[in-house]
């Protein structure tokens, strides 16, 4: 299914040799090739264990160190997968002499049947991450911070010093985890994990042979990791593709060019005419533009934007560029961006945050095309831009500061 997608925007751009395409964010689904995307991670920290007994080992003895590299892939914005090794160690508690590490010299301080333990494990895993951040705020390449939450499991072997190899105890891990993502540049980011596991207690080889008495329990480990991921070949998203077709121009026989040449000679008359008329009118007229230009405001530039979205689309980005140039010939003249967004729907939270984000964006998009920031101010309005059409009130404009 995934090759489907992959393969779909340039089914549609190849219906014929001569087909042209061009970008369209609108599309929604931005989906890159197989070999983009991929990154590859290496972190460690820390870790502390909770079994039934850990309890009354003091906290700062439970902690442990850990390790896990990672290599994955971003297949939308959103969605990612990814696989690795997991290097973790234990400080734990036990009452059984026979679990992993047991240390007979680890009396506990306090009791006379609970001992310190010591054990290690390797465990491939595998995990599915969600953006929460691109999920419901839009994918942004300029945006320096993601939230990412992700569950997977794994299956691996655990060890004590002192032990046979063989004793070792082979266990599922199910597991989970937020990771803050911190975009230093295109290729690298610096990653800041929180992650929960849940292990049968075979993971510390508690109660190997099951005698009377013995109920089956799991541990959980909670780790904080912090590491640095590098990105491969292309980091970004693009738009998907959509067809341009060319107009068909028809050709006419004789006839119907006689015809249209005279339908043509028609409407040249009616013009005639229709320039008597507004003869008599044209100086009127004159006085009218004249006395309603003393009273005009200062037309502004407009940048209209889909709905719940502050990220410019390429149809707007042609307008913001001729602007740029416009106020770079004019570098002693101040200009205004103001942010709107529609009342009727979102929360007023979300719109005062969409107008600030409008806004900006035509800001940022405007000094990138060589605009001086000093001529840029940028601010808000929560009064309608249009009575009649709700809808266009998702815009910002741009017009000269009085």
């Amino acid at each position: 299914m995934l090759l489907a997608l992959f393969l779909a925007p340039v089914a549609m751009g190849a219906t014929t040799e001569e087909q042209k395409t061009v970008p369209d964010e609108s599309q929604g689904l931005l989906i890159n090739g197989f070999w983009d995307n991929w990154f590859i991670s290496i972190d460690g920290g820390a870790s502390v264990f909770f079994s039934p007994w850990d309890k009354n080992l003091e906290f700062t003895k439970r902690i442990a160190p850990n390790a896990s590299l990672n290599a994955g892939k971003w297949w939308t914005p959103v969605f990612g997968t990814r696989i690795g090794l997991d290097y973790m160690s234990g400080n734990s508690a036990t009452i059984y002499s026979d679990a992993f590490g047991y240390q007979s010299n680890g009396l506990i301080d306090g009791f006379d049947d609970l001992y310190q333990q010591r054990f290690h494990g390797l465990r491939p895993h595998v995990d599915g991450m969600v953006d929460l951040i691109n999920l419901f705020g839009g994918y942004s390449p300029t945006r320096v911070y993601s939230l990412i939450v992700y569950g997977g499991f794994g299956y691996g072997y655990g060890w004590a010093e002192g032990e046979p190899i063989s004793d070792g105890m082979w266990n599922v891990e199910l597991r989970g985890g937020l990771i803050n993502s911190f975009h230093v540049s295109d290729a690298i980011d610096i990653n800041v994990e929180f992650k929960l596991s849940k292990y049968d207690s075979g993971l510390c080889g508690e109660r190997r042979g099951e005698g009377d008495g013995y109920q089956p329990y799991h541990n959980l480990n909670a780790s904080a990791n912090i590491g640095v991921a590098y990105n491969f070949r292309e980091r970004g998203w693009k738009a998907p593709v959509v067809p341009v077709y060319e107009p068909v121009i028809p050709k006419y026989s004789d006839a119907e060019g006689d015809a249209l040449v005279q339908r043509l000679q028609d409407a040249n008359n009616r013009i005639k005419d229709l320039e008597n008329d507004l003869a008599a009118t044209n100086e009127a007229l004159a006085k009218a533009l004249e006395a309603a230009n003393a009273n005009v405001e200062e037309p502004a530039v407009t940048v209209y934007y889909a709905i719940n979205k502050s990220n410019i689309r390429s149809s707007e980005r042609t307008v913001v560029k001729a602007v740029a140039e416009a106020i770079k010939a004019d570098p002693n003249t101040k200009y205004v961006i103001t942010g709107y967004a529609d009342k009727q729907t979102g929360t007023d939270e979300i719109n005062a945050r969409l107008r600030e984000e409008r806004a900006q964006a035509v800001y940022n998009l405007l000094v990138r095309y060589g605009v001086n920031p000093d001529q840029l101010i940028t601010t808000t309005d929560t009064k309608p831009l249009n009575k009649f059409n709700y809808a266009l009130d998702r815009a910002a404009t741009i017009k000269v500061a009085k």
